[in-house]
């Protein structure tokens, strides 16, 4: 008889925009481990995309015996609603009293309303664009962190985690450095004129993350506060945060509006990058990686 691990025993993992696409190939990896214990919360706002979600990972072949799922309904843009961040952590507490593992994978890359010129509204939608976007891409996953990290603090794992799905249009650099290698896929020259066309507020957003990733890094690992792990095999253990950045590359089916940056990859290698984070021991913090390294900041 096969025994199933509580859920307060494994490693407990957030990721947020687990329906789809990366966030929800990152879940499906985890799931699959061969070598450790999860129990996976699955963030969205529309329930049904969230359970089906749960669904199609609860039938894959080789899902490991010792996965579990839930099911965590979440607005990253509301601050009142029993969706919010506020109201996830209170949840979590409620029912798990940690977290051991946060995931950023929710974004959108604009917010579909269209801004003519011809349209008397036109300097208010460009308005609510960059709100739209800026929300969704750092305001939230900024205030949803801040909510969680009591929870993350409490985790008797020795590293908590915390990983941002950042893009290298969030990299000035990265982005104006024509000199990229063509055959990786993750680092291949970029079309300027329409990343500076279409793209600026996305690429603005993702910047913004990836500071607020660093300063958080920073913030965490200076901590004048420093937790000690209880007493496990004879000694004591100081707690280490691990605060990164990932850009996991272009995919062949890349949502969100970023048709123009359709990769070759499938989103399940793209998620491996994420993956391999999520799952490290004893690496840095505060580093901002893709596939093939690191990428300047």
């Amino acid at each position: 008889m096969t025994t199933v691990a509580a859920a307060d025993s494994k490693t407990i993992v957030l990721i947020t925009g687990a329906t789809r696409g990366i966030g929800f190939e990152t879940a499906k990896h985890l799931s699959t481990s061969p070598d450790q214990d999860y129990h996976i919360i699955l963030c969205g706002r529309r329930p049904s995309s969230v359970e089906s979600a749960i669904t199609i990972l609860r039938s894959l072949p080789n899902l490991h015996a010792s996965t579990t799922f839930e099911f965590l309904n979440l607005d990253l843009t509301s601050d009142t609603s029993t969706i919010s961040a506020a109201a996830a952590a209170a949840h979590i507490a409620a029912k798990h009293g940690h977290l051991d593992t946060l995931v950023h994978s929710a974004a959108i890359s604009s917010s579909f309303l269209h801004t003519n010129v011809t349209d008397p509204r036109a300097p208010e939608r460009a308005r609510e664009n960059w709100h739209s976007i800026l929300d969704t891409n750092l305001i939230g996953p900024a205030l949803l962190t801040d909510a969680l990290l009591p929870l993350l603090s409490a985790s008797q794992k020795p590293e908590s985690k915390i990983i941002f799905v950042s893009s290298g249009l969030g990299s000035i650099p990265y982005t104006f450095n024509n000199n990229h290698d063509e055959a990786a896929n993750s680092r291949s020259s970029l079309d300027l004129d329409n990343v500076t066309s279409k793209y600026t507020e996305f690429s603005a957003s993702k910047a913004a993350l990836n500071m607020y990733a660093k300063h958080l890094a920073w913030r965490l690992e200076n901590a004048k506060e420093v937790k000690i792990l209880g007493d496990t095999k004879g000694g004591q253990e100081t707690k280490k945060w691990k605060v990164n950045v990932v850009c996991p590359g272009y995919t062949s089916k890349t949502a969100g509006g970023l048709d123009s940056f359709r990769g070759k990859q499938e989103p399940w290698e793209a998620a491996e990058t994420v993956v391999r984070v999520v799952q490290e021991q004893g690496e840095k913090t505060g580093t901002f990686r893709d596939k093939e390294g690191e990428v300047p900041w």
